[in-house]
């Protein structure tokens, strides 16, 4: 492991001590991460909701509310259409209880891993039309949809798409190939297109950072902030502060901007022994995590995997009725069941680590840019924990692929320093389809191309990691000193 001793600028550290009344060391820190300015430092620890962006600052959010208001108005059918995952698990419940909150005739959709795999899909949309509906909502995917958002619109279903993702990649006007998360024609020609990236022209650089890293749930909450048309501190958005916050941490969102402000209030929230949904405090409860503070660790590791269990091995539906239900004895039983799944799916995670690593163990690891591992024995909706674990442990870009009748599903997860979306799109006349961000991507691929996905894969981790390779590194903020040490200190660091 590398250790980086970052170089502190100490006359601004004083200042900024100074002038917003900070122990030297917290200064340092914070100035080592770029806040030298005394308001914004004062904004990051107190995390206020009146710091929070206006929602209209997103390009299509007033056309996207305009056509949620008229379908109120006409009872129109809605369906929320949401992914597998705890962040669009919450984000389809936080949106669809909001829309039920003002009277709409809102339906919600979560496709199946096994049959249908991630993403607006073709078939559901056919389903959507027979059953009347005239407007279908995403959360958390839908930026890659390029040909179901054509769908949708020769059915005569508007689509406004929500989500975090990466933008397709394409080409720009000059016929150029544009960079993947280079904003451009290429997202889904929907009715209207809410994410981070797709902001007003006006807005400052300094706000456009802050909602930067919203995962899906942040940007459903953003909607329904909009749709609610009240401020940051209503009582009415504050309710669903909890479901942001289990998504955002569980999808492992920046802890910085508006994610700070909503996870920092969220967990306030999930700690709280009153005014908690049922399906949070039974959730807590199998947990062992009743009368407890909840922090960012407890949701990551404790909350977040028994509602990703259902979606993983069989459907989210379980994790969506626990979440939105209103019955306390309801709720019981389905945490009970999320509970039992989750035990379930540790029992597989362990076989495909096991199966997975000693595959790896075979390898020559040093000279190996990146790890791309294939059976047709591995479940797909355990493979990307896999995935993650074997890439922490090797330090390699790593895929795992289920395959099954000659496909393959994939899962892969990234290390510091390597953009594995970009590294998709340069294998993408390789794959059937890809999507994620920069440090976690699902694809699929027809089985006879994994052995070329792997070298094309391999090839351009090596020469993105250069002649070291990747290397672990451990950054420093500074030296203290023992008299510098004491309670009073520990306590601010944690603000």
């Amino acid at each position: 492991m590398k250790w980086i001793l970052t170089e502190s600028n100490e006359e601004a550290s004083s200042e900024l001590a100074q002038a917003a009344g900070l122990h030297p060391l917290v200064a340092r820190l914070m100035v080592n991460r770029g806040i030298t300015d005394p308001a914004a430092a004062l904004s990051f620890l107190t995390c206020d909701l009146s710091t929070l962006s206006d929602p209209r600052i997103f390009r299509d959010m007033e056309r996207a509310v305009r056509r949620i208001r008229d379908a109120l108005a006409r009872k129109e059918k809605i369906v929320v259409y949401g992914d597998y995952d705890v962040d669009g698990i919450t984000a389809s419940t936080l949106l669809t209880l909001v829309l039920r909150g003002l009277g709409a005739v809102v339906d919600w959709y979560i496709p199946d891993r096994m049959s249908e795999g991630y993403g607006l899909n073709a078939g559901a949309l056919e389903m959507f039309k027979g059953s009347g509906t005239g407007l279908v909502i995403t959360v958390d995917c839908g930026i890659s949809a390029l040909h179901e958002a054509e769908q949708a619109r020769s059915l005569g279903i508007d689509l406004i798409i929500t989500d975090h993702h990466e933008l397709p990649g394409g080409r720009n006007d000059s016929g150029e190939e544009r960079e993947a998360g280079q904003v451009g024609r290429s997202a889904p020609a929907a009715y209207a297109v809410i994410h981070p990236l797709l902001l007003a022209p006006d807005v400052p650089e300094p706000v456009a950072s802050s909602v930067a890293g919203l995962t899906g749930v942040g940007v459903a909450f953003k909607l329904a902030q909009a749709l609610l048309d009240t401020g940051a501190g209503d009582a009415g958005v504050l309710h669903y502060l909890d479901l942001v916050t289990l998504g955002t941490v569980a999808d492992m969102g920046s802890l910085t901007g508006e994610n700070r402000v909503l996870v920092k209030h969220g967990l306030e929230a999930l700690s709280s022994a009153s005014a908690q949904r049922p399906g949070v405090a039974a959730l807590k409860a199998v947990a062992g995590l009743t009368g407890k503070k909840v922090g960012v660790g407890t949701v990551g590791f404790s909350l977040a995997p028994r509602i990703n269990a259902s979606g993983r091995l069989e459907n989210a539906s379980a994790a969506f009725r626990l979440l939105s239900t209103e019955s306390s004895s309801e709720a019981a039983e389905l945490a009970e069941m999320l509970d039992a799944m989750n035990r379930e799916r540790r029992s597989i995670e362990d076989v495909i680590w096991e199966d997975a690593r000693r595959m790896c163990l075979h390898k020559d690891i040093p000279s190996t840019g990146a790890l791309v591992l294939a059976s047709e024995k591995w479940h797909p909706g355990v493979i990307g924990i896999v995935a993650s674990r074997i890439a922490e442990e090797f330090y390699r870009p790593t895929a795992l692929i289920s395959l099954q009748d000659g496909i393959g599903k994939g899962s892969a997860r990234s290390v510091p320093g390597f953009d594995l979306y970009r590294a998709l799109v340069q294998c993408a006349d390789l794959l059937l389809g890809y999507g994620g961000h920069r440090y976690a991507a699902g694809f699929t691929v027809d089985q006879g191309r994994i052995e070329e996905l792997s070298a094309r894969l391999d090839a351009v981790a090596r020469e993105r990691a250069g002649a070291d390779g990747f290397v672990r590194t451990l950054r420093i903020d500074g030296s203290v000193s023992l008299a510098e040490l004491g309670r009073e200190l520990v306590e601010e660091i944690e603000r």
